[in-house]
């Protein structure tokens, strides 16, 4: 029952990010709890404990990376300094 659960809710947020509609227009268009939906969404995050892959190029100061169909471009220097202070 759990895993149907989590499976469905899987659908779910992957349907949103298809759908191109931000959160809440997805949720009060599909009648779906905002609140439940990044409950839901953060808890299969975390569970899934996802890494990034990011090729770093020592001949370029910057990084790349994309995070849910964001890019993210960052300095080296930025960067350290971000992750340090997060851990």
């Amino acid at each position: 029952m759990i895993i149907r659960r989590k499976e469905k809710w899987k659908e779910i947020i992957e349907a949103q990010k298809q759908s191109g509609l931000t959160i809440k227009k997805y949720c009060t268009d599909n009648h779906i709890c905002i609140s439940s939906f990044y409950k839901q969404k953060a808890l299969i995050l975390e569970e899934e404990n996802t890494f990034l892959p990011v090729v770093i190029d020592k001949g370029n100061d910057n990084i790349d990376f994309e995070i849910d169909h964001h890019h993210i471009s960052c300095s080296k220097h930025n960067l350290k300094y971000l992750l340090e202070n997060l851990l």
